[in-house]
């Protein structure tokens, strides 16, 4: 069966022509940021991020927007998922938003579908320090980019992050310090288990944490030329077989990704002393340690036979169709919200990574590094990070992946059977 988001797109590319060159859900009454009426644009988010993003899009409204006419409107659509599959219905429908979050392996989908903007000439016209490519942290531009050409620009992103309760760690005996390797990792949840009756580590069976393991085991699900399909291997079968041996020994609590909540009940119930979780948590995490009593450090993936991991969250893009004031207008939203101003304000208030080189310097970042040492770790671990898969068909397989590495882990299915028909999967999706 044809992959159903390819499906979508064709049928996108079918109706464009239909369009005006208004934007698809703006206010076509709106006039130049000349003088006038103002500019009204729509901006989809996803995720528990609404105190931070309603509160820049109120800075943005009353300040650079004040002066030049725009006035941007920010709505939840739920999850990254979620904004896919809204996205594709409405730009069908020619409703869709002027500007929206996308998870990073989706712009692959949607740049390749003719669906987004090209920023290309608004980025190149920019003259000054205010937006300068050059400094994004490197690991975070590759998302951007669909065939050279240059579609987001970073938001809210992230790694993933190996989550320490080092009141717990200290209390059986470990050194939180000493938690770098695979085999030191596993002796901490041994210990742990030995001394407390509790897990060493909660974890939710997902594709991002396997690409990590993959990663720091020299593999990764999608060859370099995101063409072929590499799952069915040694690599798969290492990951598979650690986390199976820890389960087996009681040392780990490992279930399906659809029941996650399971972590957060071992967290706060403090059943658990690690789990892996994106840094985008992290300042909610801070607060839930607080208030039940532990300390908490951050650290990197452990190392199997080199360290990695890959990075992940959102990119602000423009949606195709808008004549060029409206575009104008959206790149001055996009603007201020990849600004270093914002990022530092984003990083302190969600915890995900400050996406720009110069936030290091800002004064209020680093007085917040010194408070919160947690925060440098997933900057740090950037040096060693991966861009997701740009491959259209990455983004369903990113499904596939996770309920068959579930399957083998939690339910015990047959390992070469499983792993056999995903490669299988993959490569049809990879190749439609």
């Amino acid at each position: 069966m044809k992959h159903l988001a390819k499906r979508i797109l064709c049928a996108v590319l079918a109706c464009a022509m239909m369009f005006t060159a208004t934007a698809c859900g703006g206010d076509d009454s709106s006039s130049a940021q000349g003088g006038g009426e103002t500019i009204e644009l729509t901006f989809w988010y996803a995720n528990s991020v609404d105190d931070y993003v309603q509160g820049a899009v109120e800075r943005f409204n009353s300040t650079v927007g004040a002066e030049k006419g725009i006035h941007v409107t920010a709505e939840n659509q739920g999850a990254y998922t979620d904004v896919d599959q809204k996205l594709q219905a409405s730009y069908l429908a020619g409703t869709a938003p002027d500007m929206t979050v996308l998870e990073i392996a989706s712009v692959g989908l949607f740049g390749d579908g003719g669906m987004l903007q090209s920023l290309d000439e608004l980025a190149a016209g920019e003259s000054d320090e205010t937006f300068d490519l050059n400094d994004f942290h490197e690991g975070l531009l590759y998302n951007c980019y669909v065939n050279d050409t240059l579609y987001s620009v970073p938001f809210l992103r992230s790694t993933s992050l190996l989550y320490l309760n080092t009141t717990m760690l200290e209390e059986a005996g470990v050194d939180p310090a000493s938690i770098t390797t695979w085999d030191s990792f596993a002796e901490a949840c041994e210990k742990v288990h030995r001394e407390t009756g509790k897990y060493g580590v909660s974890y939710p069976i997902n594709y991002w944490y396997t690409e990590a393991f993959m990663l720091t085991n020299g593999g990764f699900p999608i060859s370099d030329d995101g063409k072929v399909c590499t799952v069915d291997n040694e690599v798969s079968r290492a990951v598979n077989s650690y986390w199976m041996d820890l389960m087996d020994k009681g040392r780990a609590h490992v279930y399906a990704y659809a029941e996650a909540d399971k972590m957060t009940s071992d967290i706060i119930n403090q059943d658990t002393a690690m789990w892996f979780s994106s840094t985008g948590g992290l300042t909610s995490y801070i607060e839930v340690a607080q208030e039940n009593g532990f300390e908490l450090q951050t650290a990197f993936i452990p190392r199997g036979t080199q360290q990695g991991t890959t990075t992940g969250g959102c990119n602000i893009a423009m949606v195709a169709g808008m004549d060029e004031e409206r575009q104008a207008a959206c790149w001055e939203f996009m603007k201020f919200m990849s600004s270093v101003d914002e990022t530092v304000e984003a990083c302190i208030s969600t915890g995900y990574v400050a996406t720009r080189k110069s936030a290091l310097e800002n004064e209020k970042m680093k007085q917040w590094n010194e408070q919160y040492p947690q925060y440098e770790v997933a900057l740090n671990q950037l040096s060693v990070a991966k861009g997701r898969p740009n491959n259209p068909g990455y983004t369903e397989f990113q499904v596939e992946i996770t309920n068959a590495i579930a399957e083998i882990t939690v339910n015990r299915a047959d390992e070469d059977a499983t792993l056999a028909a995903l490669e299988r999967k993959g490569n049809e999706l990879f190749n439609e």
